[in-house]
């Protein structure tokens, strides 16, 4: 933000110094322009009117663009070269002896409505009029020609298509067949029904079988003797004639598991006779509980008796437990082939279902294949007659509504050539001042200057007086108040700035070239150290042109340049102004050679005389005094002087002070 500001007060300087040269180039554009218009050939007006119709739709189902776009292309169209180009063939081959002019069209469309307005400007009346028809009319020649170009374009590749429709249509009619012939599709049907069915009932008996597997394993023996019972009992209420399967019905599975428990229940071998055993036992045990409750002891031989055939019934239940054990083992065993076999046949028949499934999926793709490709040939079909309808329809959405009208004389256009004038030269003079503009490389504001040189600080901004010759010195209670703030300002910055080490004393102002204010600066500063009660010297260190005897009006005859030549000492040398505090040491006269080696001794011997030790010194580009006495001072204040110091100037002594290792202290920016 900060540097638009100040290119904006850059250019309002510019315009303010050379005001002139946009008033310049404004009134010769006017003059230009009104012998122009003075000088214009008289022209002639034809008009006509087109009108939009019919939606914007093709037929076939293919879009047009949007109506916007559809219009914006249309009046391009009617506004091409080659459009023009058919036109004048056209006129020329009617009336040969007419000489062909340039003619200006114009095309636009009424807000809200369908009609398009023609206009056509040419200085011949009659080939204007003549022109504006043969647009149109090969406009319409030129649509025309497009859209055969396009239905035959379209007609040809719709054709192609249709064969190739046609290839593929016949490929697959055969593949169908084919496989047809191969495979009675019928018969692969019912294969895959009944696989299916076998596969059920195959997966369901041996999930029986694992069933019965996991139960051998799980239960005891006791466990499954009274499963078998259970099972038993179940598979005679299944076989009984109300209950009987109906034929043809699936499988039942419970009845499968069924019949399997009970063929487990009806082994009567060790099994039944573990039972029996079994039941005797209780029996006798129970018999002999009751003696024993009827206070029959122990001892008695009945007793012992029904003991002993416990004993031996217990032994003989043991054996045939052994035995059961051995057939339930015998079962598992048995069960575990069924298991295998069943995988097998079941592995078996899935790949055979798996290969009926495959042919039925290559047989309905195949059939579906066809299908489609018989549909896209229906729907191609179609969109041929479609194209054919639309070639021979006229379909042309922009259609003449008025012919063009004779042409009528017309004023030439002199306020829009007056206008153009005036911007042509308004815009010329701007340019002209932007490259002036360009070319200066003065500092024209205080941002300007603190942009320019980031590295310094601006220590003083001495404001711009209205007055003619040099800056008149500061008195006591001048009334200038604005200036002697600024001053007051600067002295600040001299005396509470922080600096490294102790605090600058003999300080030098200077600037790149003269005439930038520096002796007017110097000349007030010290004034204004003096009026805080510090002792200051102000030294004329411009040997060469230095008048600061002329400004404070005493004897320039001894001087700087007779100290430094050891002619006469110092205090000597030095004068008391009108001002207390406030001493002076002229320039004296000019020397033949500026013995500038002998300008430390001199500092060393005024050095702690005084608090303050103010030179001016000559410019940085036009004198190497300064450049020699510079690096010995305590610092350096740069002088800028506001749309006068140029900066690539500014900038070249700003880096010859730093090859010297001077310490510059900051800017004084003048005149802002």
């Amino acid at each position: 933000m900060a540097r638009v500001r100040v290119m904006a007060k850059r250019y309002v300087v510019t315009l303010r110094k050379f005001w002139w040269i946009p008033v310049l180039t404004l009134s010769l554009g006017l003059v230009v322009s009104v012998w122009k218009g003075m000088n214009l050939p008289p022209s002639f007006l034809s008009s006509a009117q087109m009108v939009i119709t019919g939606q914007f739709q093709m037929e076939s189902g293919i879009r047009m663009s949007e109506p916007e776009n559809y219009i914006s292309t249309q009046f391009a169209l009617i506004l091409s070269p080659q459009v023009a180009q058919r036109a004048r063939k056209k006129i020329l081959s009617a009336h040969p002896d007419w000489l062909a002019v340039p003619v200006n069209v114009d095309i636009s469309q009424t807000a809200r409505t369908s009609f398009v307005a023609l206009k056509a400007t040419g200085i011949e009346p009659l080939y204007t009029q003549a022109f504006l028809d043969a647009i149109m009319q090969e406009y319409k020649a030129v649509m025309k020609e497009m859209r055969n170009e396009k239905s035959d374009d379209m007609t040809s590749a719709i054709k192609q298509q249709l064969l190739l429709l046609e290839k593929e249509t016949d490929a697959d009619e055969r593949a169908l067949l084919r496989f047809q012939q191969e495979n009675n599709n019928g018969m692969v049907k019912e294969q895959s029904i009944s696989t299916a069915q076998f596969l059920s009932a195959k997966e369901g008996k041996l999930a029986d079988l694992k069933a019965e597997l996991d139960l051998l394993d799980t239960l005891n023996l006791d466990q499954q003797i009274d499963r078998g019972k259970m099972a038993a009992a179940a598979a005679a209420a299944t076989t009984a004639p109300s209950t009987t399967t109906p034929a043809g019905a699936p499988p039942d599975t419970n009845r499968s598991t069924s019949t399997l428990d009970s063929s487990l229940a009806n082994s009567y071998g060790p099994m039944t006779d573990y039972q029996r055993a079994k039941q005797e036992v209780l029996t006798l045990k129970a018999q002999r509980d009751e003696y024993l409750k009827g206070n029959m002891k122990p001892q008695n031989p009945v007793i012992k008796e029904i003991e002993a055939k416990i004993v031996d019934a217990e032994n003989l239940m043991e054996i045939y437990r052994t035995q059961s054990k051995d057939v339930l083992k015998i079962r598992r065993e048995s069960i575990l082939i069924q298991i295998q076999s069943l995988q097998k046949v079941i592995a078996e028949a899935s790949i055979k279902a798996m290969d009926l499934s495959q042919k039925l999926a290559e047989f309905d793709r195949l059939k579906l294949k066809l299908d489609q490709d018989q549909k896209q040939y229906d729907q191609m079909i179609t969109t041929l007659h479609s194209v054919n309808v639309y070639k021979n329809v006229e379909q042309d959405r922009l259609s003449i509504l008025e012919n063009a009208s004779p042409a009528v004389s017309i004023k030439p256009g002199m306020a829009k050539t007056l206008m153009g004038g005036i911007f042509t030269g308004l815009f010329a003079g701007l340019a002209i001042l932007f490259l002036l503009d360009k070319m200066d490389d003065r500092i024209g504001s205080l941002v300007e200057c603190q942009g320019q040189f980031k590295d310094y600080p601006v220590l003083g901004e001495i404001p711009r007086e209205d007055m003619s010759g040099d800056l008149a010195l500061l008195v006591p209670y001048d009334p200038r108040q604005t200036l002697m703030e600024a001053f007051r300002a600067l002295r600040s910055s001299i005396i509470f700035t922080p600096v490294e080490g102790a605090r600058p004393k003999a300080i030098m102002i200077t600037s790149a070239m003269p005439e930038e204010g520096k002796t007017s600066i110097a000349s007030n500063l010290a004034i204004t150290l003096a009026f805080s009660g510090a002792k200051t010297l102000l030294v004329d260190c411009d040997l060469a042109a230095g008048r600061l005897h002329d400004i404070f009006g005493t004897a320039p005859e001894v001087g700087l340049v007779n100290v430094l030549q050891q002619e006469v000492p110092w205090s000597e040398a030095v004068v008391q102004t009108s001002l207390d505090n406030l001493f002076l040491l002229p320039r004296g006269e000019a020397p033949s050679h500026p013995a500038e080696h002998f300008f430390g001794t001199f500092l060393k011997e005024v050095y702690p005389e005084f608090d303050y030790i103010i030179f001016d010194s000559a410019s940085i580009m036009d004198n190497v005094d300064a450049l020699s006495f510079a690096p010995i001072v305590d610092g350096v204040l740069f002088v800028v002087r506001l749309a006068q110091t140029s900066s690539g100037k500014a900038n070249s002594a700003i880096e010859l002070l730093g090859a010297r290792q001077v310490n510059i202290l900051g800017l004084i920016c003048n005149e802002v």
